[in-house]
């Protein structure tokens, strides 16, 4: 019986998580889709003739739309706060993880207090710092501030990964000669990689989704998808073929990073029986 509802619950959260997708898909691939109607009166395939492609999908490849160089700009914007974001967070995850200091509690309400500010506060307050360090309106500006709602995500992701973090095994490396940087590519590494990867790919998604925050610091000369969907949708589009494609494209760089860090974890470490080298 729990073996039934346990496929039950499984089936009903597959079928939650694929719904917005589903009705995505379907939108994207309407050729005429009126309200009330369930499913698309007139599908792209049924109306060959004048459209040789789905509509929203001829949109976004089309020079004139600039779909595909805003993707490329979200994927590289993502990919660099990333990388930043990790550089910043993960030693001060080690200091919360394993130190004890006074001041502690308000260092870590600190890093966690772009969670707690509104976000259009935050993206007001940092337009206004860009502004004044000249940087507003640059995809630099931008990046800058699009870490600092990533901390939040990053330093509580690993510090609880830290935690699970054995310094035994570190000191031990240490007595038999391996340096910092032996210890820290061959045991904490690839130890750790499984939850630096959770983190890596919340920051990722996290940096993809920014919308009022890019637009603020940016000016409107960054553009990226999320922007692109938001001034589609806030003209007061209905869910037409383009905003669905829009939709569907912004989900296609984190989806590829999922993939892409699978594909690299399960190559380089198995938890569950490999003897990390030193």
């Amino acid at each position: 019986m729990s073996d039934r509802c346990a496929r039950w619950w499984r089936g009903v959260w597959a079928l939650s998580a694929t719904l917005p997708f589903a009705a995505l898909i379907v939108a994207s691939l309407a050729f005429r889709w009126n309200w009330p109607d369930l499913l698309p009166s007139v599908w792209w395939w049924q109306a060959r003739a004048t459209a040789r492609m789905p509509i929203g999908w001829d949109y976004l490849v089309a020079p004139a739309s600039r779909a595909l160089p805003a993707l490329a700009t979200s994927a590289g914007l993502a990919t660099a706060v990333t990388l930043i974001g990790l550089a910043v967070a993960w030693p001060a995850a080690r200091v919360l993880a394993h130190e004890r200091f006074r001041g502690r509690g308000a260092v870590e309400l600190l890093l966690l207090a772009p969670l707690l500010v509104p976000e259009l506060a935050l993206a007001l307050g940092l337009a206004v710092t860009a502004v004044h360090l000249g940087v507003a309106g640059s995809p630099w500006g931008v990046l800058a501030a699009h870490v600092v709602p990533t901390l939040p995500y990053l330093v509580r992701t690993l510090s609880a990964v830290e935690q699970g973090f054995d310094r035994d095994l570190a000191d031990a490396a240490r007595v038999h000669g391996a340096g910092s940087w032996a210890v820290f590519w061959h045991l904490r590494l690839p130890l750790l990689a499984p939850g630096v990867a959770a983190a890596a790919l919340f920051a990722f998604l996290v940096s993809t989704h920014l919308v009022v925050l890019t637009v603020l610091v940016g000016q409107g000369r960054v553009e990226t998808t999320a922007v692109q969907l938001f001034a589609r949708l806030g003209g007061g589009a209905a869910l037409d073929p383009i905003s669905a494609a829009l939709a569907l494209l912004l989900t296609v760089p984190g989806v590829l990073l999922l993939a892409l860090l699978d594909g690299l974890l399960r190559r380089r470490v198995d938890l569950r029986g490999a003897t990390p080298r030193v």
